[in-house]
């Protein structure tokens, strides 16, 4: 039988285990009651006293997708693995056993190296992920007995630190490449100042909050004697809120600039831009959305509770976030369809013929910021759209609330507890008015915004 990942994701269950036997020969699947899959390997060699072959299996572990498990794609490699092992008369469970020991060694070595890179490794997969190593599958697994919630959105977290730290260069010299128990606080006040020195506070701030996390995590861990960032001051200083809200003018003008864009700025990056002012949703909600949260015919889109901002996702029972989807915004999703439809995320990595990974969640601000000159337009970022399109419904006589509602901020007022209405009918009715206003300011159709008279 062939088996595919999406066979593996809808394997159903029964009271009893069950095997599968793939395509491939000698590779078999595993369906636990429990709705658990693993992969095993099974092949014939030697005989016993009967003279009758004897036959082997190998456990080769746990289903799971990249980073928490065994991939299909890994269980076809350790399949063609073993068949060149028997053309070379060599015994599979014998060199797969070798393998193992090859991988926790050259773990071992590396933990007891202690560099910077991989206390950063280290702690993005034990704190922010929430995994554990198995030695077994000799890879970072997500246990699911285990009650610590992974951060959301780790991959961000992890980009960021590996940009910022284990790539920089100190005493012409990878930050990676040091002892972690070596940095001292004043390399790490030289290389927050080098971040806001090239013109990026914020960066600066939240790099520091997260060499914060990572130096505490360790020294709790002994990994270090004690954190070096203990006393560092946020080098970017305070944040002052932004204000920037685009104008008519300059709405009409990103929209028609974004059509002809710089060459790296791919066909769904322009239309992501244009649903992110459309809908007024924020940027990480799109950048790692999966096809499956969307139902186009009945025209809505749900953002689950993993990929709400983190006050949401940390309450006692959160919800996920309902978003009513206007003509406009079927429209640009139509077009995405048919550029990424086939895969699972709507904007998956450039390059992953698997589609099985979304775009890092820089991708949109460094085109828009790359596109700086070309918009014409001052300086702007993808939240700014989200503020614009809030802004423009509250002009069109959208009450505050069902904007609040539209942005799925939260209130935190004593009626928000009480209140369980969903909004979706007023969400609808704001998104909706909205994209027609759009459609108005995009077609040179713009007349004065006149905000609705509330009936006396």
């Amino acid at each position: 039988m062939r088996i595919t990942d999406t066979w593996l994701r809808t394997a159903k269950p029964r009271k009893a285990r069950y095997d599968v036997t793939t395509e491939l020969r000698g590779l078999m699947v595993r369906v636990h009651p429990s709705g658990a899959l693993s992969f095993r390997y099974r092949y014939k060699r030697g005989k016993d006293a009967q003279g009758r072959p004897l036959q082997h299996l190998i456990v080769l572990g746990e289903y799971g997708r990249r980073g928490s498990g065994l991939t299909l794609e890994d269980a076809h490699d350790f399949q063609r693995r073993a068949q060149r092992w028997f053309a070379l008369g060599l015994d599979p469970i014998e060199e797969k056993r070798k393998e193992d020991e090859a991988k926790a060694k050259a773990l071992q070595e590396r933990a007891d190296a202690g560099t910077v890179a991989e206390l950063v490794d280290e702690f993005v997969h034990r704190k922010l992920r929430a995994e554990r190593w198995d030695a077994e599958q000799a890879a970072w697994v997500r246990d699911a007995k285990v009650k610590i919630k992974p951060r959301r959105r780790p991959e961000a977290a992890d980009a960021l630190l590996k940009s910022n730290l284990v790539a920089t260069k100190l005493d012409d010299k990878k930050v990676g490449d040091m002892k972690a128990c070596d940095l001292t606080r004043r390399q790490l006040v030289r290389l927050l100042d080098g971040i806001v020195d090239r013109g990026a506070p914020i960066t600066a701030n939240r790099v520091h909050a997260l060499l914060r996390q990572l130096f505490d995590w360790a020294a709790a861990k002994d990994l270090v004697p004690a954190s070096p960032m203990a006393g560092i001051e946020r080098p970017g200083g305070d944040e002052a809120p932004r204000k920037r809200v685009l104008t008519s003018e300059e709405i009409q003008k990103f929209w028609a600039k974004v059509e002809d864009a710089d060459a790296e700025m791919s066909a769904p990056t322009r239309l992501a831009l244009k649903l992110l002012l459309v809908t007024g949703q924020r940027r990480g909600e799109l950048t790692f959305a999966k096809w499956s949260h969307f139902d186009l015919e009945s025209k809505l889109w749900t953002i689950p509770v993993e990929l709400l901002k983190s006050s949401h996702s940390r309450s006692s029972k959160p919800d996920p976030h309902m978003v009513p989807l206007s003509p406009l915004a079927l429209e640009i999703l139509e077009q995405l369809k048919t550029l990424t439809g086939k895969g699972t995320f709507v904007l998956p990595a450039h390059g992953d013929k698997t589609k099985d990974r979304s775009y890092s969640e820089r991708v949109l601000s460094r085109a828009v910021r790359d596109n700086e000159a070309h918009f014409g337009i001052p300086h702007f970022t993808p939240h700014d759209l989200r503020r614009t399109a809030a802004s423009f419904m509250t002009k069109l006589g959208v009450p505050r609330l069902h904007v609040e509602k539209v942005l799925n901020h939260s209130t935190s007022d004593i009626a928000e507890i009480y209140d369980r209405h969903d909004y979706l009918p007023e969400k609808k009715v704001a998104l909706e008015k909205w994209a027609a206003h759009l459609q108005e300011i995009i077609t040179g159709k713009d007349r004065k915004v006149v905000p609705m008279q509330r009936a006396g």
